[in-house]
């Protein structure tokens, strides 16, 4: 298995990635369920960063498919490699909802990132307000 996680800038008309959220899970989580992806879509302000992880075939073309994704721009990949098990277990994306708190994701974030690398940990740490 791979696991890749990227982050991105939106290029929503409003500047929000989180606008984008709703047509992103439409299209993504049953494609990403049959595929067998696996993983976290973040959303701060302007920001996307996602971990996906799965099976290599189905992650490069994961890849492939976001990279011509015109809703975000400057897809920067963080970090690229193999793993032996998956951190996000079976969640094919979570993201918070605009009716959601930033503290009530903010504690489900927390619950969510309990079992992943540090190196994971971090990046989406860095990604959120201070």
């Amino acid at each position: 298995m791979r696991q890749i996680i990227y982050r991105s800038l939106t290029t929503s008309e409003s500047g929000r990635a989180a606008d984008d959220i709703p047509d992103i899970v439409r299209e993504a989580a049953p494609r990403n369920g049959l595929e067998g992806i696996t993983g976290l879509l973040y959303t701060e302000d302007d920001a996307f960063l996602q971990a996906i992880e799965g099976p290599i075939d189905s992650v490069f073309d994961l890849m492939e498919r976001l990279k011509n994704d015109a809703r975000h721009r400057d897809l920067t990949i963080l970090v690229d490699r193999p793993i032996e098990e998956r951190e996000f277990g079976d969640w094919t994306m979570i993201y918070r909802d605009r009716r959601e708190s930033i503290d009530a994701f903010d504690d489900r974030l927390r619950v969510l990132l309990a079992g992943v690398s540090d190196e994971t940990v971090r990046l989406f740490r860095a990604l959120q307000p201070a």
